[in-house]
C-alpha cells in the first residue's frame, strides 16, 4: 500500500520576494540516530499539477505556488513527517516510518477538482468542495459538474441513473469504495443511490484499466469513493434538503476522535410521497421513495497494527406506475434491503522499510423485489471478498513490487416471472409463469502481482498481471495491464495504458429497466463472462498565463470485447440476451475523446469546459434466420456531449456562486413504431446553485434543469400499458422538468 502523510505549514514571505523557487531537503532519521537523506519523495503543492521529487541526496527545488496561502505536501512510501524546520530560507522535512495515512487540516484556496500530473493512472479528483457545487444528494448526482463520467436516468418510472463512461455503460466501470467492492451484482441499477453525497469526501476517478491491485472488473475504469474520516476537521455535521417537487432527504455525520478506537456514524433519510403527472400521461414523473441508509466505521490504532471495520445497512422503497385514477392500472413497486460489513487491517513493519501487508475483507447480504406490470423479478445475492495484498521493493527508493491473493464469492438466486389473468368466464385470480430462474455460485479465486519502476522523475513504469479462475467455466482468466507515465517537464504528464478486464455479468438486474415495457424475453443459454481490452492515451499539462494557473487534458480510449453479453432492444416487442461471440462476425467497441480546460479567468472565477466525442457499436443478430449480423450504434448513447462550468466566490468565500451548461447529443433510438424519428435531437441542460456561508451555517438553493427540457411521449403507448407497444424504457432526455431545491448545512469542527 502507498502511504501519503500530509503536512501543513504557511508560507510567509516579504513583499519583495516574488516568482522564487523553494528549495529544501527531505531526510529520514534512521534507527540508529543517524539522519540519511529520503531519494524520490515526492514533493507538491497541494491540489495542483506542481510537483518534484528529491535527488540522491535529498534535496528538492520546486517551483513558487500560484497563490498563498498554500499547503506543501510531501509523500513517500511508508513514511509519514514527523518534523520540519526552516534552516537558511530551506525547508527541511524529516520524515519516520509508517504505514497509516494521516491528513492535515488545509488553510487557504484550493481546487474542488484536479487532473493529477503525478499518478502513473490518468487519475481525477473531485473533493466535497466539488460535490457541494449541486444538490448531491447521492452518487448518482454527483457527476453533474464533471465530463468524464455521464449520468441519465434508466427508465421513465423507477428514478433510478445510470452512468456512462467512456462510451459504455456504467456496468463496465468498477465502483468501489476505499478500494473495495461497492457496486456489484444486484445493486448495479440502484446502487448509485445507496450512497449520499455527504457520506463522501473525495471521488477519484480512473480512466482505463487501471491497477490489478484493485480487482480484474475495471473495463473503462474505476470510480472510487473516499468516506469523511475519522480525524476529519468536522465532528458534527447536518444537512437538510428539500425540493419543489416535495423530496426531503435528512443527512447526519458524528465524529469520535477519542481513543485508540475512533469512529464515524452516518445517517441519512430521504422520502418523497407526492403524486406528480404534469405531461399528464397518467403516470407518475417521479416514484414515491422512502429509504434509510446508515454507515458506521471504527478505526483502531496502535504500534504494531492498524484496522477499520465498517456496517453498512439500506431499507428502500420505491412506488411508482399509473396514477390512481388511470384507467387501466400499471403498478411498480420496488423494495431493497442491504447489509454489509466490511474491513481493513494493515501490520506495521518499522524494521522493514517499504514492505507492508494488508488484509481487506467485505461480506454482504442484498434482497431485491421488484414489479413492473405484470412482470416479477425477486433477487438475493449473498457475497463475500476477501484480498490479501503485500508490498516490496529489489531496490530501495527505485522500485517496488506490489503482490497479493483475492477471492470473489457470490452466491445468487433470480427468479423472473409473470402474472397472466386466467382464460374461462371468471377472472378472479391471477396465475404467474415462470420466464427465468437462476441459481448460480460464482467463486473466482486470483493471484496478482505489480511491479513499479521509477526512473528518476521523468519515467514511471508500471506492468501488473492478474490470474483468476472461474468456477462456472472452469476457466484460468489471464488479466495483463501496463501504465507508463513520462514527465518531460514538471508541468506535463503523457501516459500510456493497456490492459484486459473480465466481468461476471448480471444480465437481469444490471437491466431491469428493461422490465418497464411488454417485450418478450429471450435468453440464450450458456451465457459466457464478459472480457474485453482496453487501450488509451493521455495528455495533461499545466500551464501560467498572467499569473494564473490553467489545465489542458486530452484523452483518447478504445474498448475491445472479446465477449460481451447483447441486450438487444432492436426489434419492438423483443427484448434478447445474446453472447457476443455466437453472433456470426462479431464485433463491439467503443471510441472515446474527451478535452478538458480549466482556468481561473480572474480572481476567484474559475472556467471549466470540456467536448467529448463517443462513437461505439455492437454487432446484433440480423434477418430471420439469425445467420447475419448488423454492426450498429449503442442506442441512446449520446454521440458528443459539452460542459462548461463557472465557479464565483467573493473575497470573503461565503458567497459562491455555480452554474454548469450541458450539451447532449444526438442519440440513436431503436425502432418503434410510436416513434417516428432514427435519432434524437440534442439538447441542453444547465444547472445552478447559490451558496451562502454565515458561520457554521451554509444555506444554498439550486435550480436543475433550468431550461424545463423534458423528452416528449417518455412513456410509449401510457394510456394502454397493456398493448404491445407500451414501453418506458427508451429514454434519452429527463422526464422531469425544471426542479427548485434549496437546503442548510451545519458544521462543527473543532
Amino acid at each position: 500500500m502507498k502511504t501519503k502523510i500530509f503536512f501543513l505549514f504557511f508560507l510567509i514571505f516579504s513583499t519583495n520576494i516574488n516568482a522564487q523557487n523553494i528549495k529544501g531537503r527531505v531526510l529520514e532519521f534512521s534507527s540508529d540516530d543517524l539522519i540519511k537523506p529520503i531519494i524520490g519523495a515526492n514533493v507538491f503543492w497541494e491540489n495542483s499539477t506542481i510537483g518534484t521529487v528529491t535527488d540522491k541526496n535529498g534535496f528538492y527545488s520546486i517551483q513558487e505556488a500560484p497563490s498563498f496561502p498554500a499547503t506543501l505536501l510531501v509523500s513517500f512510501i511508508g513514511y509519514e513527517v514527523s518534523d520540519m524546520q526552516l534552516i537558511d530560507d530551506e525547508y527541511i522535512f524529516y520524515m519516520s516510518p509508517n504505514l497509516e495515512l494521516d491528513k492535515v487540516d488545509i488553510i487557504g484556496k484550493k481546487k474542488s477538482s484536479n487532473i493529477s500530473t503525478i499518478s502513473t493512472l490518468n487519475l481525477e479528483t473531485l473533493d466535497n468542495k466539488e460535490l457541494e457545487k449541486a444538490a448531491c444528494c447521492n452518487l448518482s448526482e454527483s457527476f453533474e459538474t464533471n465530463a468524464s463520467v455521464d449520468v441519465s436516468y434508466n427508465d421513465a418510472i423507477s428514478g433510478a441513473k445510470k452512468i456512462k463512461m467512456l462510451g459504455l455503460d456504467g456496468i463496465y466501470t468498477q465502483i468501489t469504495q476505499e478500494n473495495m467492492p461497492l457496486i456489484r451484482g444486484l445493486s448495479s441499477t440502484f446502487g448509485l443511490s445507496y450512497t449520499p453525497g455527504p457520506y463522501i469526501e473525495s471521488i477519484q476517478i480512473i480512466k482505463g484499466v487501471g491497477s490489478v491491485i484493485n480487482g480484474f472488473e475495471s473495463f473503462t475504469g474505476q470510480i472510487n469513493l473516499e468516506y469523511f474520516k475519522p480525524d476529519s476537521p468536522e465532528y458534527f455535521y447536518y444537512n437538510i434538503y428539500g425540493s419543489a417537487e416535495g423530496k426531503i432527504e435528512n443527512n447526519l455525520r458524528l465524529t469520535k476522535r477519542d481513543g485508540k478506537w475512533k469512529s464515524n456514524l452516518f445517517l441519512h433519510h430521504s422520502y418523497h410521497s407526492l403524486d406528480i403527472d404534469n405531461n399528464e400521461d397518467n403516470f407518475l414523473d417521479m416514484p414515491h421513495v422512502n429509504q434509510i441508509n446508515f454507515l458506521n466505521r471504527w478505526k483502531y490504532e496502535s504500534d504494531e497494527i492498524g484496522a477499520q471495520f465498517y456496517i453498512r445497512g439500506l431499507m428502500e422503497n420505491r412506488e411508482g406506475g399509473t396514477v390512481d385514477d388511470a384507467p387501466v392500472a400499471y403498478d411498480v413497486e420496488i423494495d431493497n434491503r442491504l447489509i454489509e460489513f466490511s474491513s481493513k487491517t494493515g501490520f506495521r513493519m518499522p524494521d522493514k522499510k517499504g514492505k507492508s501487508i494488508g488484509v481487506q475483507t467485505s461480506f454482504r447480504f442484498h434482497d431485491i423485489n421488484a414489479q413492473y406490470g405484470n412482470k416479477i423479478f425477486e433477487g438475493v445475492q449473498k457475497s463475500a471478498y476477501f484480498n490479501l495484498l503485500g508490498q516490496t521493493f529489489f531496490t530501495e527508493k527505485v522500485d517496488k513490487l506490489n503482490y497479493g491473493l483475492s477471492f470473489y464469492a457470490d452466491n445468487i438466486n433470480n427468479d423472473l416471472e409473470e402474472l397472466y389473468l386466467p382464460t374461462g368466464p371468471v377472472a378472479i385470480t391471477l396465475y404467474s409463469e415462470e420466464v427465468y430462474h437462476e441459481e448460480r455460485q460464482d467463486i473466482l479465486p486470483g493471484i496478482y502481482s505489480e511491479y513499479t519502476y521509477y526512473l528518476d522523475e521523468i519515467l514511471t513504469f508500471s506492468s501488473g498481471f492478474r490470474a483468476d479462475y472461474y468456477n462456472v467455466t472452469d476457466k484460468l482468466y489471464g488479466i495483463p495491464r501496463l501504465n507508463i507515465k513520462y514527465n518531460p517537464n514538471e508541468s506535463t504528464a503523457i501516459r500510456l495504458t493497456g490492459g484486459r478486464a473480465l466481468r461476471v455479468s448480471n444480465f437481469l438486474s444490471d437491466n431491469i429497466s428493461l422490465l418497464a415495457s411488454n417485450r418478450e424475453i429471450s435468453i440464450a443459454n450458456n451465457l459466457l463472462p464478459e472480457v474485453a481490452w482496453n487501450y488509451g492515451v493521455n495528455l495533461t499539462h499545466c500551464f501560467y498565463l498572467n499569473d494564473r494557473e490553467g489545465t489542458f487534458n486530452i484523452d483518447f480510449y478504445r474498448t475491445d470485447f472479446e465477449n460481451q453479453i447483447v441486450v438487444d432492444i432492436e426489434d419492438q416487442g423483443i427484448l434478447t440476451f445474446t453472447n457476443l461471440s455466437d453472433i456470426p462476425n462479431y464485433s463491439s467497441f467503443s471510441n472515446a475523446i474527451q478535452f478538458d480546460f480549466s482556468y481561473e479567468l480572474f480572481n476567484r472565477f474559475d472556467v471549466k469546459l470540456a467536448y467529448k466525442i463517443n462513437n461505439s457499436k455492437t454487432s446484433y443478430l440480423g434477418g430471420p434466420t439469425y445467420d447475419f449480423s448488423s454492426l450498429l450504434e449503442t442506442p441512446l448513447l449520446p454521440k458528443d456531449r459539452a460542459l462548461i462550468n463557472l465557479a464565483y466566490s467573493n473575497r470573503d468565500a461565503d458567497w459562491l456562486f455555480d452554474a454548469t451548461w450541458n450539451y447532449i447529443g444526438k442519440s440513436r433510438i431503436p425502432m418503434h413504431e410510436l416513434i417516428d424519428a432514427e435519432y434524437s435531437d440534442p439538447f441542453s441542460l444547465i444547472n445552478s446553485q447559490l451558496t451562502k456561508k454565515l458561520n457554521n451555517f451554509d444555506f444554498y438553493v439550486g435550480v436543475e434543469n433550468l431550461l424545463g427540457y423534458t423528452q416528449e411521449n417518455p412513456i410509449l403507448d401510457s394510456y394502454n400499458p397493456i398493448s404491445e407497444k407500451f414501453d418506458a424504457s427508451l429514454i434519452w432526455a429527463p422526464v422531469m422538468g425544471r426542479k427548485i431545491y434549496f437546503g442548510l448545512r451545519y458544521k462543527l469542527n473543532n
